[in-house]
């Protein structure tokens, strides 16, 4: 089929009865018979009209415009599998058909409630049986197949628990028709509420359930509110009902106030009156004594003592009895197994998702599903779709949280939604009305967990909610602390909160969370107290004082854990800052962020860092000299990363006059040294030289080795870059001695590689190969996505040098991905011009010329002026190939003019392409047309040369 239906249509689902017992008697001869089973099928399907969207191990599932459709296929096929001499493996087949709303994607469908429910009413069946829903068998008449009968088994509670459906059997003479009664709930005695909606996602946890069951007698599945604990117990009920002879029953505990009812009510709800003369606790025990049933005991967290004493009481007393506990906290029982349920799959709403990416997480999933129950015209698309991903993230993936917000569809945008989530407490509101009270909004869901929480515990929340992406519990013990809770105090109370569900404890990394939605909660309990203020000065100072202490460790041995540390805590010190910008403490935010500019350099967090401390620039009132000159330093090399070569300048030129001022040694020479850098990537060398040398000085007399080093390397780059490779040896083996010295191993690394450039460029790639290889071993230690990025860059090189271009794409694009990520355009450009050296190398021009022409547009944004002169490099190349002779000369004798007035070299890659248009050239034109156009180009500016190379018709 061309064009798979979509809208209202109809499902065909078969599955192959006892598969897996097949597959363990008949290893060998099952797979003859899944041969024939999937030619039939697939057969019947596509003779009759249908499309196979989908086939999973031996399970078939189709789509057909028409119910008639479905039914012939299932007709021919059931015949065709009833009528085959089966050798050694009989195969027979469970099919159900079932009509409902689904969207073909290109893909997959979207509509899980019809899919669902047509797997459910395949579910039904035995081997050789046909089912039909009622809303697929309305579609049909009588006379359409003259040979099929239908037969009304009534309506039947599928184990969706969603509402009942009617159940139709396709009969005919030529198949079996009688079979025993179908597998729905209706064949254990069970009190499992109708849902009005069908249960999403959650697969591989519902396996995982039901697993953890088999072996234990209480199961507690705990988690905060709202994440499901109910709805999972109740599918988990009823897809195990079949090995429970005397059923599965729901005892619903919220609305329970008094702990001494407890036994009633679960007689209430198993039908049982209490025996005369016995306690209710005597006459449960008796009636479950020889019954093999499981319970489901929901929302037992208010009456968790006595829920504990009466379940280990049962189950001591009833061998064949299982219970599946719902709580905030377990119940400590002995034999207790326990379950935390976790939220729905969230999307990462800072990354751009297809469509169909977005619709692979559950929490997106149910959204969409709940929506379109209220409004039959929503749809995702790609305008909202990033508001989606918003709104699922910001709620945690909670599923009462979410089914709240899709409610809201009904009267409010997607974007609308995401933009008030703010005032998530006022906007999710209006639950089904027939829902448990603090099932209907939000907040009372989380009331309902916080009135059942001692004062401390309430305090301690409130106080929590002032970090930002989690905390250890030192931080906590710091900042929480005071005279209402002690310091020794703040561990219990956490280990409490984790247990209520409240935190969330990683003990991996050894940090406590909280779920952005309790976390908003306890910022409005803590608005309600007049500590909110005090809570975040506290959080600035330590932080500060964090971030202060970790600075100089940077550059030592112990780099990596201070790096790894400050990472785990990036969302507090971020929200310090900001909130120090808010409440005026400018002094302390701006310390808070100088002092974080180099893990900020390292990581590659350029856009971060730099908007953070150039919105401290509009208010210096009361800041001290030597800290705003450290941020203004800082910012500088953080737009030097991205690329802002003349903003670079600016702060560093600024930061430099404060210092002089200040009559600051060090600081002028981080200055210089600084000004220096920009200065060589703006081409102008004789200015970078002199300031570098000028900062060598400097820091020589003060005696710091780390910057000492620093000097030394970028004055070993710029001997490489005008073809001193043995002055440029000497100068990084100097500044290599020294950070080995002190133990930096991001600086031994930059060492490393700058070493790895000089062997290549003098002809030793084995050794430069090695060099480049240890370097990104110790970048990736440090995680230095920068370092990493070069790293990967210059084994593209050298790979490429030594002919294999496959490998060589490689590195590049993992380096192009790295510097697109932490947003370095000079990285981006130096890139996207490699690669277009390995497409003109395998003799594909056209894409050639297209990164040719991003990375020169690029490196002129950036103002980068030998990455351009390269760039009219790569596109003289490409003129050449193309036989526009006299436009190549004219840009190569720019570039020859151009590296002349730079005192600089090609690198070897870029001089064995520069021979090789050197050599077409001279082939194909005169000497003296040759020299004449070179002389042409040699009179041009690097921007009128850049304009020639990329519009060459003006």
């Amino acid at each position: 089929m061309a064009n798979p239906p979509s809208g209202n249509i109809t499902f065909l689902f078969t599955d192959i009865e006892g598969s897996t017992k097949l597959a363990q008697h008949f290893p060998d001869s099952l797979p003859v018979s899944l041969e024939i089973h999937h030619s039939i099928m697939r057969e019947a399907i596509e003779s009759c009209n249908g499309f196979v969207f989908e086939i999973v191990g031996d399970a078939f599932c189709a789509s057909f415009e028409n119910t008639i459709d479905a039914v012939n296929a299932s007709y021919m096929a059931q015949r065709k599998l009833n009528s085959e001499k089966w050798k050694e493996v009989v195969i027979k087949v469970r099919m159900g058909i079932h009509r409902g709303k689904a969207e073909w994607n290109g893909k997959r469908y979207m509509g899980y409630i019809t899919l669902a429910r047509a797997q459910r009413v395949m579910s039904a069946a035995y081997g050789g049986q046909v089912l039909i829903s009622e809303d697929a068998y309305n579609q049909l008449t009588a006379k359409e197949n003259t040979k099929i009968s239908y037969r009304d088994l009534g309506e039947r509670r599928l184990k969706d628990l969603i509402q009942p459906v009617k159940i139709f059997q396709l009969i005919s003479k030529e198949l079996p028709s009688d079979f025993p009664p179908l597998i729905t709930l209706d064949a254990r005695p069970n009190n499992l509420p109708v849902q009005l909606t069908s249960f999403i996602g959650r697969k591989e946890e519902i396996e995982k359930v039901k697993e953890l069951l088999i072996n234990t007698h209480l199961l507690t599945l705990t988690g905060p509110g709202g994440a499901g604990k109910t709805r999972l117990s109740l599918q988990v009920g009823a897809d195990v009902i079949d090995d429970f002879a005397n059923g599965v029953w729901f005892v619903e505990l919220a609305p329970l106030i008094d702990p001494v009812l407890l036994p009633q009510e679960i007689l209430k709800e198993l039908g049982i009156k209490e025996e005369i003369k016995k306690t209710s606790e005597e006459t449960l025990t008796a009636y479950l004594k020889d019954k093999e049933m499981l319970i489901i005991l929901d929302n037992c967290e208010h009456l968790i003592e006595a829920c504990a004493v009466l379940t280990e009481k049962l189950l001591k007393a009833c061998p064949n009895l299982k219970i599946i506990a719902t709580s905030r906290e377990s119940m400590k029982c002995i034999g207790e197994q326990t379950h935390s349920i976790l939220s729905l799959e969230i999307p990462n709403p800072k990354e751009e998702l297809s469509l169909e990416q977005l619709a692979q997480y559950e929490s997106v999933r149910l959204f969409i599903e709940r929506a379109l129950t209220v409004n039959e015209k929503f749809r995702v698309n790609n305008e909202n779709a990033p508001a989606l991903a918003g709104i699922c993230s910001q709620l945690d993936g909670i599923p009462l949280a979410i089914e709240l917000a899709a409610a809201r569809t009904k009267v409010l945008t997607v974007e609308k939604i995401y933009e008030r989530l703010s005032n998530r407490f006022s906007l999710l509101t209006g639950g089904i009305r027939t829902a448990l009270p603090r099932q209907q909004t939000l907040k009372a869901l989380i009331d309902w967990s916080y009135d059942l929480l001692t004062e401390p515990e309430k305090i301690l929340w409130g106080r929590l909610s002032v970090f930002n992406d989690g905390w250890t519990l030192e931080s906590a013990e710091e900042i929480c602390s005071d005279d209402k809770i002690e310091k020794n105090e703040v561990f219990n109370i956490l280990s409490l909160l984790v247990e209520k569900s409240i935190i969330i404890f990683d003990e991996k990394n050894e940090r406590y969370s909280i779920l952005e939605t309790l976390k908003h909660y306890g910022t409005n309990k803590l608005k309600e107290t007049n500590e909110t203020n005090n809570l975040f000065q506290r959080h600035l100072y330590y932080y500060m004082e964090l971030s202060e202490l970790a600075e100089p460790k940077l550059a030592e041995t112990e780099a990596q854990f201070w790096l790894n540390k400050l990472e785990k805590e990036h969302g507090n010190l971020q929200s310090a800052i900001e909130w120090s910008l808010k409440e005026g403490y400018f002094e302390e935010g701006m310390r808070l962020a100088g002092a974080l500019a180099m893990f900020w350099d390292i990581r590659g967090y350029f856009s971060i860092g730099r908007r953070l401390l150039e919105s401290m620039f509009g208010n210096t009132k009361g800041v001290s000299k030597p800290v705003i000159g450290k941020a203004l330093n800082c910012t500088g090399t953080l737009a030097y990363n991205q690329g802002d070569y003349q903003q670079a300048m600016k702060f560093h030129e600024e930061s430099l006059a404060l210092y002089r001022e200040l009559k600051d040694k060090d600081g002028i020479a981080t200055s210089i040294g600084n000004m220096g850098i920009v200065a060589y990537e703006q081409g102008d060398y004789e200015r970078a030289r002199k300031l570098c040398e000028e900062r060598l000085v400097y820091k020589r007399e003060i005696g710091d080795k780390g910057s000492i080093a620093s000097s030394l390397s970028d004055l070993g780059n710029m001997a490489y870059d005008q073809g001193d490779y043995e002055q440029a040896r000497k100068f990084h083996e100097e500044s290599l001695a020294l950070r080995q010295e002190i133990g930096n191993k991001r600086g031994i690394a930059n060492s490393m590689n700058n070493l790895g450039n000089v062997s290549y460029n003098q002809g030793d790639y084995e050794k430069a190969q090695k060099l480049y290889e240890e370097s990104l071993v110790l970048k990736r230690e440090v995680g230095d996505k920068k370092g990493i990025a070069i790293s990967l860059h210059n084994l593209g090189i050298i790979t490429y040098i030594r002919g294999n271009y496959k490998q060589s794409q490689n590195f590049y694009e993992e380096s192009l991905a790295l510097v697109r990520e932490i947003g370095s355009k000079s990285g981006i450009a130096d890139t996207l011009y490699d690669l277009g050296n390995i497409e003109f190398k395998q003799g594909d021009y056209a894409q050639a010329l297209k990164l040719y022409e991003e990375s020169l547009t690029l490196r002129r944004e950036i103002g980068n002026k030998l990455g351009m002169v390269y760039c009219v490099m790569g596109l003289a190349a490409i003129a050449s190939v193309k036989h526009y002779y006299t436009r190549a000369a004219c840009l190569l004798g720019f570039v020859d003019a151009a590296l002349q007035s730079m005192s600089t070299v090609f690198e070897r890659d870029e001089f064995i392409l520069y021979e090789q248009v050197i050599n077409v050239l001279h082939n194909k034109l005169s000497d003296e047309e040759f020299f004449k156009h070179c002389d042409e180009g040699k009179k041009l500016t690097l921007e009128q040369a850049a304009e020639l190379a990329l519009n060459p018709d003006k």
